[in-house]
């Protein structure tokens, strides 16, 4: 064959001759490294991914992630986080999944998820309903939690007033499976028969919720079943300066209870805070915030 002095290159050169030509412009351009990189970067890493997922029998629950579970392609993975479950309150006759106060952003800043849940509320089942709707969604957690970056093996569960009464409940019963930890946040219904004695009468929403017969506020107390069994789960006892020497004695009796079955029990003491404060604000508040997140990083480990 003649020689001409031509030399033509393969097409898989050049395209990547092209390539690399176009990225040297693009850097050219640039007055910094990878400017545009960064700024995608540091938008992203404000960002929490959200999903509401029906679970069946009408409830659902709502995923707050942090944007490193999310996949970005087939060589860079999301990270498996662990999981706060987080049971809402309300008196056990009302209240939202929705009412999460900062708790997407207290989670997904330190690259946690938070997955709030569902209950059906009072008249439409009783408690012993409305704990196997909590443990419905534990259930489902742990069997599909992956998929949206969630680590099934790091669960732990929190609740506040009433979610406080049945993340309990679920711990004690032993109906939750394996738990990383529990966080009751503020109620008074660990023990009902000392409560009632308390007061004189029950008020009227813990009338609606337990009845007026004392065999179910036995059945439907936590303390009740806490010397039946051992090898609980750690829990965070949290409770407030509202009708503070009751809670702090009904929190502290329960507290007492668990650990004399061997259960490591912290006590957060919040006098200084109200019902409402002391879930409100964490994740605003130093005091409530590095108690709640000690607890979490040792049970996340």
């Amino acid at each position: 064959m003649k020689n001409t002095g031509e030399y033509k290159l393969p097409l898989i050169a050049l395209l990547l001759l092209l390539t690399i030509a176009n990225g040297s412009a693009v850097f050219a351009q640039s007055n910094s490294l990878f400017p545009a990189w960064s700024k995608k970067n540091q938008q992203d890493s404000s960002r929490i991914i959200q999903k509401t997922v029906p679970i069946g029998r009408g409830l659902k629950v709502d995923i707050h992630a942090p944007v490193i579970t999310k996949s970005r392609g087939l060589f860079r993975p999301g990270k498996k986080v662990p999981v706060l479950l987080y049971v809402h309150g309300g008196g056990w006759v009302k209240g939202t999944r929705s009412k999460v106060y900062n708790l997407p952003a207290f989670a997904t800043k330190r690259n946690w998820m938070l997955v709030s849940v569902d209950y059906r509320p009072i008249p439409k089942t009783n408690i012993d309903g409305q704990v196997l709707d909590v443990v419905r969604s534990i259930n489902w957690v742990r069997a599909n939690i992956k998929r949206y970056g969630g680590d099934p093996k790091r669960i732990v569960i929190m609740g506040h007033s009433a979610g406080s009464h049945l993340v309990a409940m679920v711990g004690v019963k032993k109906l939750g499976g394996k738990l990383r930890g529990i966080i009751p946040n503020d109620v008074q219904a660990y023990d009902m028969v000392a409560y009632g004695g308390m007061r004189g009468s029950l008020p009227r929403v813990y009338q609606a919720a337990f009845g007026s017969n004392p065999q179910n506020w036995i059945k439907w107390s936590p303390i009740t079943y806490v010397k039946r069994s051992n090898n609980y789960p750690p829990f965070l006892i949290m409770y407030s300066g509202s009708n503070y020497e009751r809670r702090k004695k009904l929190a502290n009796g329960f507290g007492r209870a668990l650990k004399s079955r061997g259960t490591r029990v912290t006590m957060f003491n919040g006098k200084r805070y109200s019902h409402g404060s002391i879930a409100r604000t964490i994740g605003t508040s130093a005091e409530v915030t590095r108690a709640v997140e000690i607890f979490l990083r040792r049970a996340f480990r």
